[in-house]
């Protein structure tokens, strides 16, 4: 009989390419899953609109799998070497009047493409002098009905035209637009699915970040602190 020691976890160590795949993996099979939460196949067409419930659950999980899939990307870009970023000679747009614009033909729908840098926070310590936000009063929508009148030729009789319907209140099977949604689960599966093309992208956009100017276009890709969608308390398989 053979006798077979499995390796104890603490002792195991990983190479920085195992690690990457299988973080990797573990985001396909997360996506797989928002897949069918929205009805589509992966790769396929998008889904024109999806109810509110389903929407908001994907939105959920979608946030810190994009996050996540980021700073992959980044720890992949590190090893990638690119030229110094030169900026491109600006366009001289006088020698393009009197063009014909194009040949008429119409391009293909275009692969979705993944975002590389975090949605910003805004942080209203860096604005001492700017308005502090008032809150703002709850509107709650009427919901008797309300007479619309209309005054023309007033001679002491107006015109009634009709009553206004109540403002429908939000139910969770509102069907919302859910085209932009898609075509970012789209982005995200063919980032996972090509991560050295994405990371010689993240690094390109760190050379020229290096390059620009003191501002926004100088900040790095990933935000300093939390990842977007990250939660102390673990809820999915996506935040371990």
């Amino acid at each position: 009989m053979f006798c077979i020691e499995f390796a104890k976890k603490d002792t195991m160590t990983w190479s920085a390419e195992q690690t990457t795949e299988t973080y990797r993996l573990a985001l396909l099979r997360v996506l797989a899953g928002l897949f069918v939460m929205a009805g589509m196949t992966p790769g396929g067409s998008v889904v024109s609109t999806l109810p509110r419930c389903v929407r908001s659950a994907i939105l959920l999980i979608l946030r810190p799998a994009e996050a996540a899939a980021r700073r992959l990307i980044f720890e992949k870009a590190k090893s990638v070497e690119v030229p110094e970023y030169v900026e491109p000679p600006a366009k001289d747009r006088s020698k393009s009047k009197g063009k014909g614009k194009g040949t008429g033909k119409k391009r293909g729908p275009r692969k979705p493409l993944f975002r590389l840098i975090d949605p910003r926070k805004f942080l209203e310590e860096f604005y001492p002098n700017r308005r502090k936000r008032k809150a703002k009063p709850r509107s709650t929508g009427s919901t008797e009905p309300q007479m619309q009148v209309r005054i023309a030729g007033f001679d002491g009789q107006p015109d009634f035209i009709i009553w206004s319907e109540p403002k429908p209140l939000p139910t969770p099977d509102d069907a919302l637009n859910a085209e932009p949604l898609c075509r970012r689960m789209l982005a995200l599966q063919y980032a996972l699915e090509d991560l050295p093309a994405q990371a010689l992208r993240m690094a390109r956009e760190m050379a020229k970040r290096k390059k620009a100017k003191p501002g926004p276009k100088r900040v790095p890709p990933l935000r300093y602190g939390y990842p977007p969608g990250y939660r102390q308390k673990p809820l999915y398989e996506v935040d371990y």
